[in-house]
């Protein structure tokens, strides 16, 4: 026999482990409760089917604190910054405890004014920013200001000061470079012949860490292995592309290509035009529709997967953070977001 009998008060309250009194206290705001209580009494009204669930859910909406974070991404790489956008987006929907919003803005022009004139804009209609950006004295030194009168800056994937004193979002920089290093000193086929990298540029922190540390672990662990000067991809997909065939032209001994930031939709459209030999390990840090299908294909090696979930879920809670804590603190506002190797194998 079907029981249709409506829930009551006394229904959330048992489902809630609570009195009817403190349900009652929460449906009529006849007294304060405390969040957690009122987050109980929400979530057993909605479990029980409670007819006044979604006035409970509003009441705790208004309640919460509201701030606008001002996300700076780069205009390239559109398939992995569209992702993180919609990661650091739908992070910050889901947040319980503040009524989050961000807005987005891309860099076209890389020249420091420009990014400079995006910077403060944002920081001018927003509570809190993260900055994909290059360090620049005038970018350092802007970033610096903002901070100063009070609204927090987080670097988004590639630190912006040298010394590494602001919060920082993303990947340990020179962990990744020392794992491509291993990576190829054991997959590449030979232990000799020369390794290409390309790069955004040297002004970003993490992509210079990363040729770093590469060409360390290399120079330790695989001599044999020669580092070629670094090529400059401006994390362009086309120059990218461009850049990859020439090497591969150009160097017949060519065992390792790989990028270390944005691009490498460009190596896997080279890599298909011209195929690989069986002594060629690619790698690129972008996980994305086009990069898994060339590890399906065999087209491409490896993703040293920039985990765009991990990122986005770590950075709203640090800029949340900051809200209350402003002052820096290395233990709390700089996580580094563990790397996941991909290969066709574990697709």
């Amino acid at each position: 026999m079907t029981n249709n009998k409506r829930p009551t008060i006394a229904t959330v309250a048992a489902q809630a482990g609570l009195s009817v009194a403190t349900v009652d206290r929460v449906l009529n705001a006849r007294a304060p409760v405390t969040r957690d209580t009122a987050e109980r009494v929400f979530h057993a009204a909605e479990a029980v089917g409670y007819f006044a669930a979604r006035l409970i859910g509003q009441r705790l909406h208004e309640r919460r604190p509201t701030y606008r974070f001002g996300i700076l991404l780069l205009a390239t790489a559109q398939a992995f910054y569209g992702q993180l956008a919609a990661a650091i987006e739908h992070s910050a929907r889901r947040h319980a405890s503040a009524n989050l919003s961000c807005q987005f803005e891309y860099v076209v022009d890389r020249s420091p004014a420009a990014i400079i004139e995006q910077i403060e804009q944002l920081a001018v209609q927003c509570d809190a920013l993260a900055v994909v950006s290059f360090t620049d004295p005038r970018i350092n030194a802007c970033i610096e200001q903002i901070r100063a009168a009070g609204v927090p800056v987080v670097a988004l994937l590639s630190d912006v000061d040298i010394q590494g004193q602001m919060p920082y979002v993303g990947q340990d920089n020179r962990q990744v470079g020392r794992t491509m290093g291993w990576l190829l000193a054991h997959l590449c086929g030979a232990a000799q012949g020369s390794v290409a990298v390309l790069l955004g540029g040297y002004r970003f922190l993490g992509h210079q860490a990363r040729v770093d540390a590469l060409r360390a672990y290399l120079n330790e662990h695989a001599p044999g292995l020669r580092l070629l000067d670094a090529v400059i991809n401006l994390d362009d997909d086309r120059l990218t592309e461009e850049a990859s065939l020439e090497l591969l032209a150009r160097h017949p001994d060519l065992r390792g290509l790989c990028v270390v930031g944005g691009g490498g939709d460009g190596v896997i459209s080279a890599l298909r035009l011209r195929p690989p030999g069986p002594g060629l390990c690619s790698i690129v840090p972008e996980s994305t529709a086009l990069s898994r299908q060339a590890l399906a294909d065999g087209v491409l090696s490896l993703v040293i997967d920039s985990q765009v979930q991990a990122i986005a879920g770590a950075l709203i809670e640090v800029l949340l953070g900051l809200q209350a804590q402003p002052a820096f603190d290395a233990a709390t506002q700089r996580v580094f977001v563990p790397l996941q190797i991909i290969t066709r194998e574990n697709l």
